[in-house]
């Protein structure tokens, strides 16, 4: 009964705990998380994975490059020419290789201010600080600089951005942003008095009156013919090849003949005085990779009559071998006189791994005339840089002992230690007794290599001295140019001993006969005692057999 008691307190217990809040609150999240996975579709989920990569425009942050948010009203900044447009793109979620690859659809049409070209670039994502603080966000940053036409007309043109990436599934995302770029610095077609004409109705009043300069109407094709009497001043003002007087003659004579009447003195073109490079003079004659050279350019005011006034004249150097030593690119000068040069004066330090060649460095100079107009001008020099030619040669390989009427061959390695080629490497030989067939001729030899050359000699007596033979001492004469051509010499010393051809036949040497007797009394002496042997042994034969007959009988 004990036991029945118990089994049913255990029964009641779980029961009870089974209906119990907490069992419900700890089985709850399973259940719904499991019915949620069952009652969604394939489509969905496949739907939700490709939705977690967003890229959008950060409009409430401000960014380097940007006045303002875009939700404020941002619009890229023209100046000099160029739109400077600046996107911050944000992304919700994670994309492959965190890079996107952006490009630019400027529009079509000739009413577009910007100048066709490609824009297109690969965008990495970044920490950038925003409003200006020192507070980072990470986003992908595109900027690009959108350059001007020189006739473009004010208003608002759109700007597309195409954005492309993939997340990381692999999945193609592509997105396009609309920038409004603002132009309103739109350049008059001529001088201020044709901003006075925005009327069309002027043009019909004004035709009669244009009868006179018959320059205007083919140049314009349009009703307004006031502006082109402005365009022709701007051309001849930019001028280069002008000279004062023929200038003068040559812009009255056009009047005239356009005209026929006597307003023509009264429209004489001016021309602004012109700076130029005159000429450029290096401290060093040669330059070579690895030396200091101070130039000193020489500029001329070609104006005879106008002082230039408030010029800064600034030098730029093509490719990564010149090092500027000077404090700065841009010289400062006050005036110019009419005909009178001026010279400004650089210092550069050239690289010691230099390729050897020509290197252009531009003068650009911005002054004013005698009316305070801005006026610019450049020019061009040249610096000729070589490499030093580092050669080295070993020893003439020549056997130390030759003989007359032997045909030897010598042989010389040279070495290139420099780091330019150089060409045509050969050698002269030239000693009493040594024949030489011809040049030794080595060639060619790049940066940091070795080569060989050898050339065969016939051997003859010396004609020089009282003797034919023994020791001969000549030179050895080594030619060489550089990458420009030039050449150069050096010389060395050979030595070698000349024998007689006959100096390799064997002698025969003579016997040594001082103890001969010696040697023939030894034989003598042995003979003797031979013989004295011979005849005790026949006597000793012949009474052997005396004997032996005796006892027989």
């Amino acid at each position: 009964m004990k036991i029945l008691k118990k089994m049913g307190v255990l029964v009641c217990t779980v029961g009870i705990l089974a209906e119990s809040p907490v069992m419900n609150v700890w089985a709850a999240p399973e259940t719904v998380v499991m019915s949620r996975i069952l009652s969604e579709s394939p489509e969905t989920v496949n739907q939700m994975a490709v939705e977690t990569a967003e890229l959008k425009i950060d409009s409430e942050n401000c960014y380097t490059g940007m006045d303002q948010p875009y939700s404020k009203g941002y619009t890229p900044k023209v100046e000099n020419g160029t739109a400077s447009l600046v996107v911050p793109v944000v992304c919700q979620g994670q994309l492959r290789d965190d890079t996107l690859k952006v490009s630019l659809n400027l529009g079509s049409g000739n009413g577009i201010p910007f100048i066709s070209e490609k824009y297109e670039k690969d965008i990495g994502l970044s920490q950038e600080k925003i409003n200006g603080s020192q507070e980072t966000i990470a986003c992908y940053l595109v900027n690009f600089d959108l350059k001007l036409k020189d006739d473009r007309k004010n208003g608002e043109y759109p700007v597309v951005l195409n954005v492309q990436t993939e997340d990381i599934d692999g999945n193609l995302i592509h997105k396009e942003f609309s920038v409004n770029v603002v132009i309103t610095d739109e350049k008059p077609p001529a001088s201020e008095p044709s901003t006075e004409e925005p009327s069309t109705d002027e043009p019909s009043t004004v035709e009669p009156s244009t009868e006179e300069p018959s320059t205007d109407e083919p140049s314009t094709g349009e009703p307004s013919t006031e502006p082109s009497t402005e365009a022709p001043k701007d051309d001849l003002t930019g001028a280069v090849d002008v000279t004062g007087p023929s200038g003068s003659d040559s812009g009255g004579g056009a009047s005239s003949g356009g005209s026929g009447g006597g307003s023509s003195a009264s429209e004489a073109p001016t021309f602004a005085p012109k700076i130029i490079v005159q000429s450029c003079k290096s401290s060093k004659d040669e330059i070579q990779a690895g030396d200091e050279v101070t130039l000193d350019i020489t500029l001329l005011n070609t104006s005879s009559t106008e002082t230039v006034r408030n010029m800064t004249v600034s030098i730029g150097d093509e490719g990564e071998y010149l090092n500027l030593l000077s404090p700065t690119d841009t010289i400062y000068v006050d005036s110019v006189s009419a005909g009178q040069t001026c010279v400004v004066s650089y210092k550069y330090k050239i690289l010691a791994s230099a390729v050897p060649g020509a290197y252009g460095l531009s003068v650009s100079m911005d002054y004013a005339d005698s009316k305070g107009a801005s006026q610019s001008a450049s020019g061009k020099i040249k610096m000729m840089v070589s490499q030093a030619v580092k050669l080295e040669f070993d020893p003439l390989v020549l056997a130390s002992e030759v003989q007359v009427g032997d045909v030897v061959t010598a042989q010389i390695q040279a070495m290139n230690l420099g780091r330019s080629k150089v060409h045509n490497v050969r050698a002269v030989i030239e000693a009493d007794g040594l024949a030489p067939e011809g040049t030794l001729f080595i060639g060619d030899i790049e940066a940091g290599k070795t080569a060989t050359g050898t050339v065969k000699i016939s051997v003859t007596s010396l004609s020089k001295g009282s003797s034919l033979y023994g020791e001969t001492r000549g030179t050895v004469t080594y030619y060489y140019e550089d990458e420009n051509g030039k050449e150069y010499e050096e010389t060395g010393n050979i030595t070698t001993n000349i024998k007689t051809p006959f100096s390799n036949t064997t002698k025969e040497t003579p016997e040594d006969t001082g103890q001969w007797w010696i040697i023939m009394a030894v034989v003598v002496g042995i003979l003797f005692f031979f013989i004295i042997g011979m005849i005790l042994r026949g006597i000793r034969r012949k009474k052997r057999q005396d004997e032996a007959e005796e006892t027989a009988e």
